[in-house]
């Protein structure tokens, strides 16, 4: 290591945690990435920057997979942009987003993702890449631009078996974007709920005079969930390609995933924090229409087996943002159908779960594996989600002392769907690529430095015999 006048920034006195373990240590940064870590105080830190992380916790920054910032689905746009998204991320010590680019209409696949990067670079705090999206219909060109994302540093595709007009594959077209990405070696991410269950229990709560937000869980049922899992399992199974189910609500998922991990298909899962924290029992209090997200909330029993799963089959942790309000919430309330799905979540992701570290539920390392380090890896991000030398130099200092209660947030919306909920452990400093974005829980950033990432492709899977 070279001398300690080159150095740009030391982390003096916390306590390092990695996906290995824990260790009292300084962080030294030079150009962006991390330098060494030292036995605390055993570095002068001559001229560089100095953030005092005495008694505190030291994480690698966040990397969230799963965010939907500045898009319009159906007759509603979110809130937020990538300049408000990505700050708000940063008050809640995520560091790195993913983020997909939906075809608007006549756009090809492959035109999103240029036009989404153009949106991003020169607005974002973070760093940022992106997911290619085939909706509506797998044609030649969609199936083609796989490839052409792929090559622009996007490996990885979203589809849906939901959203029938808007978003919707057809089995078929599942399976043919599944090849196409097994030759791309792109990961093909699934919103997978059966969306004919979905119409015919909507209906039926129609029929009945029900149907409103408080009858969200009930619209879309656990079947249609595990229905569309064990189809879009079988078809990776069948491609030889690689699959991650977005989202996951259930542990009936999670052990459809590892039976097919077991047949030698390269399955991947998450879930999100409101599926770990909350359960269908808001849809009975006030504004459940704040809480319609697809799929719905779930049963408590539902919400443990998720836990027991938490590391094995599922393997990140994201928040799956999107932005909406509370008026864009109440106009459809009596319709859950029309209510824009989605909840605010990209600010209190990681601060939920290291609420629940500290709590004792998990081990802190877990955090950092699932909400950093394992998506890094599978996503194709090697310089993302440690604070081992040679990595990027994205800090989370927290203060595991602090007690607050979730109220006003930086997200461009007027509520959070865990309000009022205590959380232990407070982000106190932020540094992003070097750069301190956070001190002492204060905004000192001047300019976005956020880049654009080009992600590395995944190993060739193998096909089904």
């Amino acid at each position: 290591m070279t001398g300690p006048a080159r150095l740009d920034l030391v982390v003096r006195g916390g306590t390092v945690v990695l996906e290995s373990g824990t260790l009292a240590a300084d962080v030294l940064v030079r150009g962006g990435r991390v330098a060494g870590l030292v036995g605390r105080g055993t570095v002068e830190a001559g001229r560089a920057r100095v953030v005092d992380a005495e008694g505190a916790l030291v994480l690698p920054g966040g990397v969230d997979v799963h965010t939907h910032i500045g898009i319009t689905f159906g007759e509603h746009r979110t809130r937020d942009d990538f300049a408000s998204a990505s700050r708000a991320a940063s008050f809640g010590g995520t560091t790195t987003l993913l983020e997909f680019a939906f075809p608007e209409a006549g756009e090809s696949p492959a035109e999103a993702v240029r036009r989404r990067i153009g949106e991003a670079v020169g607005a974002c705090w973070t760093d940022i890449g992106f997911h290619a999206a085939v909706v509506g219909e797998a044609g030649p060109d969609s199936l083609a631009d796989v490839e052409v994302a792929a090559r622009l540093g996007c490996p990885s595709v979203k589809v849906f078996t939901a959203y029938r007009g808007l978003m919707m594959l057809e089995l078929g077209d599942v399976l043919a974007v599944m090849c196409a990405a097994a030759r791309a070696r792109s990961l093909v991410m699934v919103h997978a709920e059966t969306e004919s269950l979905v119409e015919r229990a909507t209906a039926e709560l129609h029929a009945h005079g029900r149907g409103g937000s408080g009858d969200h869980a009930r619209a879309r049922p656990p079947g249609a969930e595990l229905d569309a899992a064990r189809s879009v399992l079988e078809l990776a199974r069948q491609a030889g390609a690689w699959v991650y189910l977005v989202h996951v609500t259930l542990p009936e998922v999670a052990a459809e995933i590892a039976t097919a991990r077991a047949r030698g298909t390269a399955a991947h899962a998450e879930t999100c924090p409101h599926y770990l924290v909350l359960d269908e029992s808001v849809y009975d209090g006030r504004c459940p229409e704040r809480f319609v997200c697809s799929p719905p909330l779930r049963a408590p029993h539902a919400v443990r087996g998720l836990w027991r799963s938490l590391g094995a089959e599922l393997t990140g942790i994201h928040s799956d943002h999107c932005c909406w309000d509370s008026t864009q919430k109440a106009a459809s309330a009596d319709d859950s159908s029309r209510v824009p799905p989605g909840l605010p979540g990209v600010e209190t992701r990681l601060p939920l779960m290291i609420s629940q570290a500290l709590a004792g539920r998990l081990a802190l390392t877990d955090v950092v594996r699932l909400c950093a380090a394992a998506p890094a890896r599978l996503f194709g991000l090697p310089a993302k989600g440690s604070l081992l030398p040679g990595m990027d130099a994205d800090v989370v200092v927290v203060d595991p002392a602090a007690r607050a209660t979730i109220g006003e947030l930086h997200m461009a919306t007027d509520y959070s769907p865990f309000e009022g909920m205590e959380v232990r452990g407070r982000v106190d400093t932020v540094v992003a690529g070097g750069r301190v974005l956070i001190e002492r829980g204060a905004w000192v950033a001047e300019e976005p430095g956020g880049r654009f990432l080009r992600r590395h492709r995944l190993p060739r899977a193998t096909a089904a015999t």
